[in-house]
């Protein structure tokens, strides 16, 4: 179901979504930020339906946020206003997009318990919440939560890959998923695990009788996508009752890519193929990308080398260190 926007801008930021769509340049990220923009002006400025400076003031940097989290924010907004320039439809100057921060956060390794306990949490925990709440919103949390975070342990997907599925990206008789919205525009495929393909079927089974014919896989009550805090907000507290560590549910991501890397054998010919496969699987447009989770292995990087140096440095020239790596 389509988004409508609400402000007076709405006709501009349609047309504008729609040419950024037919150049392939339009992602769930964009679609998201560029509505939480509409709000803000439909809220403070309810009768303009021209672009004003006041506007981008919802541009600046945020306490509650680091330079790389308002960059993603703004930089739609500031290409919608380079857009709105070429047009003739304002004369304001676009926002400034924060630089690229680098990133010093340093993903969980997750052991075997901890993963076990994850999945314990989050069955017992949206179960409580419907206990004391038996609102439509808890009873699809219940349902949906424990099996969302089961894919992104199995699969390796971006959180908002999964957030975004629809029914229809979802293969369930050959056990596959397309990636039609991703981070980069970039589309993939994801293999399930068998274990994986059934618990789908059945959660999807159980599905069909609360929201016959919806759209979205992982649906809110209306059968849009879940907001983007969805899954993060119940991971915190699931996790908080786990340990005291510092731990993102987007981590889930780089435990997958470094538990496939540690069960690899017979390291020297084979590794291009199997790099190759866990990079275009995990969405990666470049294999430095993949690269960067090698550092959360130890020596394993200097054992790759050693099996194919030539041939490893020809493929991966001039790689940057894990910390200094854009988000992957």
């Amino acid at each position: 179901m389509k988004r409508p926007f609400r402000s007076k801008l709405a006709p501009l930021f349609e047309e504008f979504v729609l040419s950024r769509k037919a150049a392939r340049r339009w992602s769930g990220s964009y679609d998201d930020n560029l509505h939480f923009f509409d709000n803000y002006c439909a809220d403070r400025f309810p009768d303009k339906d021209s672009l004003c400076n006041e506007m981008l003031d919802w541009c600046r940097e945020r306490p509650t946020e680091n330079g790389n989290s308002c960059r993603y924010r703004v930089t739609v907004v500031a290409n919608f206003v380079r857009y709105a320039n070429k047009r003739g439809w304002t004369e304001i100057m676009p926002p400034i997009v924060p630089s690229s921060c680098p990133c010093t956060y340093i993903p969980h390794a997750f052991s075997d318990n901890e993963i076990v306990s994850l999945f314990k949490g989050f069955d017992t925990h949206v179960v409580k919440a419907v206990r004391h709440q038996k609102s439509k919103d808890k009873c699809l949390n219940a349902l949906e939560l424990p099996v969302y975070v089961r894919l992104l342990y199995s699969t390796g997907m971006r959180t908002n890959e999964a957030r975004w599925l629809e029914r229809s990206d979802v293969n369930l008789n050959d056990g596959v998923i397309e990636i039609n919205r991703s981070k980069g525009l970039d589309q993939h495929r994801v293999a399930l695990h068998p274990s994986m393909t059934a618990l789908l079927r059945q959660y999807d089974e159980l599905m069909a009788n609360i929201m016959p014919n919806r759209k979205h896989f992982f649906p809110d009550k209306n059968d849009n996508a879940h907001r983007p805090n969805w899954a993060d907000y119940h991971f915190r507290q699931v996790w908080h009752e786990i340990s005291d560590e510092p731990a993102r549910i987007y981590d889930l991501r780089s435990h997958y890519a470094v538990q496939n890397v540690t069960r690899w054998k017979g390291l020297g010919y084979e590794i291009h193929q199997k790099l190759l496969y866990l990079s275009r699987s995990m969405g990666h447009r470049e294999l430095s990308s993949t690269y960067g989770y090698f550092n959360l292995t130890p020596n394993l990087a200097d054992k790759i080398r050693s099996c194919c140096e030539d041939s490893f440095n020809s493929l991966l020239p001039n790689l940057p260190d894990y910390g200094q790596a854009e988000e992957r």
